[in-house]
């Protein structure tokens, strides 16, 4: 089955993966968290926000992955 689906053309794969995204993304089900996992979660969410830093651009990123490259 898999085999067949990667034979599909480019645009019909690609509306296939983001068909199964949009089912994914409607289910809104996420992995289960342990307790411990949300205390780390929610202390790096403390931090970012008490730095105020916003981070990079999604665009600088990639710009200097490229340079490095």
């Amino acid at each position: 089955m898999v085999n067949d689906l990667l034979t599909l053309p480019l645009a019909q794969r690609l509306e296939l993966v983001q068909t199964l995204w949009d089912s994914i993304a409607a289910e809104q089900i996420g992995p289960e968290l342990s307790e411990a996992d949300r205390q780390v979660i929610d202390q790096r969410l403390e931090r970012f926000l008490a730095d105020g830093e916003a981070g990079l651009d999604a665009d600088e990123v990639l710009n200097a992955m490229e340079q490095s490259l």
